[in-house]
């Protein structure tokens, strides 16, 4: 991993549910400037992604191996420090594994995404991922 330059977000509510960002730099006033360390990772294959940091040591930087029972998924959240995914059972708020009967199709393409709570704000849209191929 090699470190680039900070992610800066305004911390206010986001997404439909109206969620409050965690941010490196806290303790941060709403409307503030919320700041994630950013780094480049490249994976053994060549291929590089950012990876955004709020907190070293928590409790999703290092997770075990999992061994995905036969007929079940696991899906990895896109934010791995912020992220409710199979790496944590459904008991405590995550998603735990996903039962093949539950898949409809293959995600081929990001649509539309937008870090406000109404597709109305255009401003919190996110243009660099409408119609972004899915790798």
């Amino acid at each position: 991993m090699e470190p680039a330059e900070d992610f800066i977000e305004v911390k206010e509510q986001q997404g439909p549910q109206g969620l409050i960002p965690r941010c490196a730099n806290d303790p941060v006033s709403e409307g503030g400037d919320c700041v994630k360390q950013r780094f480049t990772e490249t994976l053994p294959n060549g291929v590089s992604h950012s990876i955004l940091n709020i907190t070293d040591g928590w409790v999703a930087d290092d997770t075990p191996a999992f061994t995905v029972p036969e007929g079940q998924y696991f899906f990895m959240g896109d934010n791995r420090d912020n992220s409710e995914d199979s790496r944590f059972p459904q008991e405590v708020g995550g998603l735990g594994f996903v039962p093949a009967e539950f898949l409809i199709g293959r995600a081929d393409r990001i649509m539309f995404s937008s870090a406000g709570r109404s597709l109305l704000y255009f401003w919190t849209w996110r243009g660099d991922r409408f119609f972004k191929a899915v790798n």
